[in-house]
Formats: structure tokens, sequence, C-alpha cells
């Protein structure tokens, strides 16, 4: 609720008009509470629950806000019409989930190079960050996300990497920021990088970022950990563990049988 003069306090009260889903609809704050002096901008949150066994059709409504002077009362004094004085209802309830989404803003934050621990190499980490509206009705977030990673003309294809993990989820209708970790094993430098961000199948958004990769220990944020190894360097660490405790469980069932025959 936007007023442009915010020097006298004021009353909000708020009737929903909706007959059929009257139920459903709360307004969080109240159907009567204050605009304090000074504030111009005052949020109004409205929460609609759907019973499950509601009618899979169309419903519509209005909610109704008047304000008044505090000192008047409602129905006394000067009555002021705030933007958005009458919000419409229109709530179609359908038995299928939607799973929508925008890509609002991307960035990418400089990156430390990979390393190497003995045999192993771990690669770098670059946090592709998203701002995301959810615009479908239930949970969602990009599915994937793809990286062509060239060197700073653009030119030479040096690399193609894709996200480790999940892409936090966002809640229907909300608007907030997810990171998707892209590992990379190019050196320290200046990349371009063509981006795609999926939903499921779909290509949601594409574009170029700038990528600035910098020498190993240059940022104190972490690289990727164990998720990040090639397949044969996650071999190589779990077939011997994997192989010792087969020995001691092989080990241990002798020791059983050797009791059993005593």
């Amino acid at each position: 609720m936007v007023r442009s003069d915010p020097d006298v306090p004021l009353k909000a009260s708020i009737i929903v008009d909706a007959p059929e889903i009257q139920d459903w609809i709360e307004v969080v704050e109240g159907l009567e509470f204050e605009l304090p002096r000074g504030e111009q901008k005052i949020p109004m949150t409205v929460r609609v629950t759907v019973p499950e066994d509601a009618e899979f059709k169309n419903y519509t409504g209005a909610i109704r806000v008047k304000t008044g002077t505090i000192e008047a009362g409602e129905g006394r004094g000067s009555v002021n019409i705030s933007l958005g004085a009458q919000i419409d209802i229109e709530l179609n309830v359908i038995d299928r989930e939607i799973l929508d989404f925008r890509v609002r803003k991307i960035s990418a934050s400089d990156l430390n190079e990979g390393h190497k621990v003995g045999w192993l190499f771990f690669p770098g980490k670059i946090p592709f960050r998203m701002m995301i509206e959810n615009t479908g009705n239930v949970d969602n977030s990009p599915s994937k996300v793809e990286f062509q990673m060239y060197d700073s003309t653009g030119v030479v294809l040096l690399e193609e990497t894709k996200n480790k993990g999940r892409v936090p989820k966002i809640k229907p209708y909300a608007t907030a920021e997810v990171v998707a970790n892209l590992p990379t094993r190019l050196p320290a430098g200046s990349y371009l990088a063509r981006y795609k961000v999926y939903n499921n199948d779909e290509v949601k958004q594409e574009g170029e970022i700038s990528i600035n990769i910098l020498p190993y220990g240059t940022l104190q944020t972490a690289g990727f950990g164990f998720i990040g190894l090639s397949v044969p360097h996650k071999l190589s660490v779990l077939l011997p563990i994997f192989g010792l405790l087969v020995m001691i469980l092989m080990f241990i069932q002798s020791r059983r049988q050797r009791r059993r025959v005593s």
C-alpha cells in the first residue's frame, strides 16, 4: 500500500468480497491495521489456503481497502484512496502441477583455480547466481545449468561443464536468489562462458558471461570437494575402501565359521 503523504497516521480497513472463497482468504496483518506516520509504503500480505476438496474451476472476487484518519474513525473524517484500493481476485484451481520460472538476473563471482592433492585434482568452483521467479504452482528451480567455456575472445572452445548437485528450490510465486555450482579444470585466466539454464528439457535462458579464474589460494572461498572429482579419481578413492571393507567382512565371516567348527 503506497501513499504520497505519510505525515498523518492512517487506519486501513479491509473488506473481502468473495462469497465462494471467503474462508480461503486471510489478510495476515488483520482486517484493520495502522499506516504509521512517516511510512510511505506499507505491505499487506494476503494468504490463500485452498481446501483439498475444492472444486476445479475459476473463482473471482475482490479485496477492498479503505483508509481514514485514526482520529476521525471509520466512516468519519477524510478518506484516502491508496494505490491498489481494490484488488481483483481471480483464482483458477486445477488438478495439475505447473513447473515454470523466469530468470530475472544472473552473475558469477571470481573463483580460485583447481588444485592437486596427491594424485587427485579438485576443480575450481564457479558460483553462478540466478535471481529466479517461480511462476508455477509447486516448488521449483532450474534443473540444470550448462557452461561452454571459451577463451576471452569467445572463439576457442576450451571446456564444457554443468552444475554439480541440485539447485535449491523456490516456493510458488516467490522470487529468490539461488546458486548453481559448476566445476572447471581451466587454469587461472579470463574466459567467456556461454550458459544455458534449463527447466527440465526446456532452455529458459541462455547468454554469455565473463568468468575470472584466479591463482589457487587468492580467495578464501572453498572449491569443490569429493563431488567435483572426475569419475576415475572417485573410483581410485572408493575402490580401495570397498576392497578393504570386503576383506574385513571376509575375515569376520571366516572367524565365525572357525568358532562354529570348534
